[in-house]
């Protein structure tokens, strides 16, 4: 049941992920800029939702199917699922703020620099699932997902980190909409990303 409910989270994740993406590139052309550079904050911030609430539920297996320290599993797990639960309610909530009219533009930037730290804190949950138990699985594909979830939590605190670079420049009025939508691309894309190499591992979980 465990790896059903991150394949679920991961997949839910990987398209709000590609919904960001496409909000993103169409901001940046100039159509409905302000709407929404709003709209894909609330978008991703689900996605981080989706992810994080699906680790909270089976956080018990999760760890025990972690062939991980216990300690440094359970300490990353968590700490993974808290920061995207808290940052994505929390951008949720900006988004929401931002769509309503209410300083959208600081916002915005404040919510891409929340997104940023979570996928920096993200980055060894993202890992740890991609060591999900896959005895009795193909071992080819296994060793494939599990290599593919490695690499994408180290792109994943790569790009945390330049989205709060972006984010700080973009608070302080500098291409403030231009940076947030690059900032917003980025993070999509690396959810994406992410999301794909844990449903993989969840995936290879499942044909035990």
């Amino acid at each position: 049941m465990t790896p059903k409910v991150v394949l679920g989270g991961s997949l839910a994740e990987v398209l709000c992920g590609a919904a960001t993406i496409v909000l993103a590139i169409i901001g940046l052309t100039g159509i409905m800029a302000g709407e929404l550079t709003s709209v894909a904050t609330i978008v991703f911030g689900a996605a981080l939702i989706a992810q994080g609430g699906a680790i909270a539920s089976r956080f018990g297996a999760l760890t025990r199917a972690a062939p991980a320290v216990e300690w440094d599993t359970r300490t990353e797990l968590g700490g993974g699922m808290g920061a995207e639960l808290v940052c994505g309610a929390a951008g949720v909530v900006l988004g929401i703020l931002a769509l309503l009219g209410i300083a959208p533009v600081t916002l915005t930037s404040i919510a891409v620099i929340v997104f940023g730290g979570a996928l920096l804190l993200g980055g060894g949950a993202t890992a740890d699932l991609g060591a999900l138990d896959t005895h009795g699985a193909h071992q080819h594909l296994a060793h494939l997902a599990r290599q593919a979830s490695m690499a994408a939590a180290g792109l994943q605190s790569l790009v945390g980190a330049g989205a709060v670079v972006l984010g700080i420049l973009a608070l302080v009025g500098i291409y403030t909409m231009v940076l947030t939508f690059v900032a917003l691309l980025a993070l999509g894309s690396v959810v994406v990303v992410s999301g794909s190499a844990v449903s993989g591992r969840a995936a290879a979980a499942l044909r035990r």
